[in-house]
C-alpha cells in the first residue's frame, strides 16, 4: 500500500481556514441579522437564559433530524411553528418523519429535561412511559387491540429501549422534590433519591 506524506503545514493552514470560515459566518450573521458585533451578541446571550434556551432547543432539533436522516435512513421533514389559518390538532411537534416509501408519517418534538411535557407526564421514567403507552395504545400502531396492551408495551421497551431496564432503571425527581422528601420510612423512591445524590 502506498504511502501517503501528511504535511503538517498544509493541515494547519486547512484546519485554522475552516474554523476561520466558521467565525467569519457567524460574524456576518450576526451583523445582518442583529446589527452588532461578535463581543456584544455573545455578552447579550450569556446574561439571557431564555435567549440561550432557544438556541439550545434548535441545535437539539438540528441534530435530532440529523440523526433521524444519517443514523436511521428516516425521512424528515420540519413542521413550521406558525401556521396561517386553523392548526391541525396533531400537528404539536417539531418534525414529521417516516421510512422512505412509507404512507405513515408519525410526529416528534425533541424536549429538554426540563421541558413542561417532562414535568407533566415524567416520561423519562420507566414505570410513568410504560403507563403512557399504555393509556394512549388508541394512537400506537404497532399495538394490537385484541392481545394484552402491557405486555405489548413493556416488550416494545425491551426491544427498543434496553437501557431504562439497567441504567436508567431508578427514578428520576425533580430538584425541588428531592429536597422536601423526607419519608418516615425506608422507601423505593428513598433509595432512588440517595442513588440521584451519590450519583
Amino acid at each position: 500500500m502506498p504511502s501517503r506524506e501528511v504535511n503538517v503545514d498544509n493541515l494547519l493552514k486547512l484546519i485554522v481556514n475552516k474554523s476561520m470560515n466558521v467565525v467569519e459566518k457567524l460574524t456576518r450573521f450576526i451583523q445582518r441579522v442583529f446589527k452588532t458585533n461578535l463581543d456584544t451578541f455573545l455578552e447579550a446571550l450569556k446574561l439571557s437564559p431564555n435567549a440561550q434556551g432557544y438556541v439550545n432547543g434548535s441545535i437539539t432539533e438540528l441534530l435530532l433530524k440529523k440523526q433521524l436522516e444519517e443514523q436511521y435512513g428516516l425521512e424528515a421533514k420540519r413542521i413550521r411553528e406558525k401556521w396561517e389559518g386553523r392548526k391541525h390538532p396533531k400537528h404539536h411537534g417539531d418534525f414529521y418523519f417516516r421510512k422512505p416509501g412509507s404512507d405513515c408519517w408519525y410526529v416528534i418534538e425533541s424536549k429538554g429535561v426540563k421541558s413542561n411535557s417532562e414535568k407533566w407526564h415524567k416520561l423519562y421514567n420507566y414505570d410513568n412511559l410504560r403507563k403512557f403507552l399504555i393509556s394512549h395504545a388508541d394512537k400506537v400502531p404497532w399495538v394490537n387491540r385484541r392481545e394484552d396492551t402491557d405486555r405489548q408495551v413493556a416488550g416494545w421497551l425491551e426491544a427498543n429501549l434496553p437501557k431504562f431496564l439497567s441504567e436508567y432503571s431508578f427514578n428520576l425527581y425533580e430538584y425541588e422534590e428531592v429536597q422536601r422528601y423526607r419519608p418516615r420510612r425506608e422507601t423505593e423512591k428513598l433509595r432512588a433519591i440517595a442513588a440521584l445524590r451519590h450519583g
